[in-house]
């Protein structure tokens, strides 16, 4: 079996000694932190949010699978975490000795799931995933990102101390390193005490070729759009980070599957992505996707529902110009009732 897995261990602690995420992005306009002077502006900078994302790729014979497990974080004044919230999406692909794909029919996160995801009925706890996912939200809390970093966990990835195991038995290692990579990524967006966390995932089927032949391969793709937002106490937008994966399994004539080495995604790659000379703004897709989150703050869930889906939105338009369909199907979800 070939696996493709990020490995993390010392680098994920090495990450967090870095002051800024790295990203060429970070300054820029759009969604960047607020300026402004007085006690009030400083207060709202010092509370950061960030997105997380870790991306599995694994590979035998005819059968390939992906996983993503991410994080949205909100940090407060002093760097420790003051929310946290978690999703995975599982799916596997398969295909036969003709180079048929079979695609997944069900895109849905586990949190989306929620009791389709039969996870309570398995555990000793009696308790679904989100559950388990949220109390293992609640114990990082008021943690430092360096703590959640040296968590200790089992050869399965599972949590070894005993208040954790109360409440959690699944394996967190996916979902604390989507913390970690959150953590280093956070930057100052407007969000403020007070405020609560929100992440929100939509992933569609992006395979136009169900069939591989001797002349062409098919690459098995997932879009995954996904958006981490804080909320203020009347439900409005105070921060956010849209980011997207795209990762794909390749087909081969004879139903062979090879995962990817290493999936990495759009705000990840920043500049090496390559859409500045396509944009008819000179942007790169992180700086379309700053212009979307800005355009959001201060917004409603019923005023983004309500952002036209044709791009005909002059505001909009002149500081992002990519489909942001998928992104605001993202953002919705998390701004979903709780």
């Amino acid at each position: 079996m070939r696996k493709s897995k990020a490995l993390w261990g010392c680098v994920l602690a090495a990450a967090l000694l870095l002051a800024a995420c790295g990203k060429p992005n970070a300054g820029s306009s759009g969604s960047g932190s607020m300026s402004g002077s007085g006690a009030a502006s400083q207060t709202t900078a010092a509370w950061k949010t960030g997105l997380g994302v870790v991306v599995e790729t694994e590979d035998e014979d005819r059968t390939g699978s992906i996983r993503l497990a991410a994080a949205a974080v909100l940090l407060d004044g002093d760097g420790k975490i003051a929310d946290v919230e978690l999703d995975e999406l599982e799916t596997t692909i398969g295909a036969d000795g003709t180079g048929a794909v079979h695609l997944p029919t069900d895109y849905r996160t586990k949190r989306q799931k929620g009791v389709d995801y039969p996870l309570a009925e398995a555990s000793s706890l009696k308790k679904g995933w989100a559950e388990q996912a949220d109390a293992f939200a609640d114990y990082l809390t008021g943690r430092t990102p360096e703590q959640v970093s040296l968590l200790k966990l089992d050869n399965d990835g599972k949590p070894t101390d005993a208040d954790l195991l109360a409440d959690c038995t699944i394996a967190v290692d996916r979902y604390r390193d989507a913390v970690v990579k959150a953590c280093s990524n956070a930057r100052g967006l407007g969000a403020a005490k007070g405020d609560r966390v929100s992440l929100g995932v939509e992933a569609v089927n992006a395979s136009s070729d169900v069939t591989a032949t001797d002349d062409r391969d098919v690459n098995a793709e997932i879009d995954i759009s996904l958006v981490a937002l804080t909320l203020d106490a009347e439900g409005r937008v105070t921060s956010a980070v849209a980011d997207m994966a795209e990762p794909a399994l390749t087909v081969a004539a004879d139903g062979g599957i090879t995962a990817p080495d290493k999936v990495e995604t759009k705000l990840e790659q920043g500049d090496r992505y390559g859409m500045r000379g396509a944009s008819s703004l000179n942007k790169e897709w992180y700086e379309h996707s700053e212009g979307f989150c800005g355009y959001l703050k201060g917004k409603t869930r019923a005023e983004v529902a309500a952002i036209p889906a044709d791009g005909s939105d002059a505001d909009l338009m002149a500081l992002c110009t990519i489909s942001v369909t998928d992104l605001q199907k993202a953002a919705l979800d998390a701004m979903r009732t709780k």
